[in-house]
């Protein structure tokens, strides 16, 4: 089964937090890039940085190319048709999550 974490984003353009996922310590740089309308985020694993400016897109899992053993991260619409941008995010209309089988 399983088990679902939202990752939480609030309306500011640039915000960082921590938390723990699968047991790893992660920090997250969520910026928006305002000439692409996207956010973008920077990911550091038990302090090392292993992956930057990674776009956000919604229905994919953002981080499976890495195998970075700390499950799947999903950016998801809410709302039929809801992208990632601006307002979209901070609002709710479209949830990052964490899932862990």
């Amino acid at each position: 089964m399983a088990t679902f974490f939202e990752l939480p984003v609030i309306d500011a353009p640039a915000q960082r937090w921590n938390c723990v996922l699968n047991g790893r310590r992660c920090e997250f740089d969520l910026t928006f890039n305002p000439t692409i309308q996207r956010w973008s985020f920077d990911l550091r694993i038990d302090d090392v940085l292993v992956l930057a400016g990674r776009r956000i897109v919604t229905g994919i899992d953002l981080i499976e190319p890495f195998d970075f053993g700390i499950g799947r991260l999903i950016a998801w619409s809410m709302e039929r048709g809801a992208e990632p941008g601006r307002t979209e995010l901070p609002s709710g209309r479209v949830r990052l999550f964490n899932v862990v089988d």
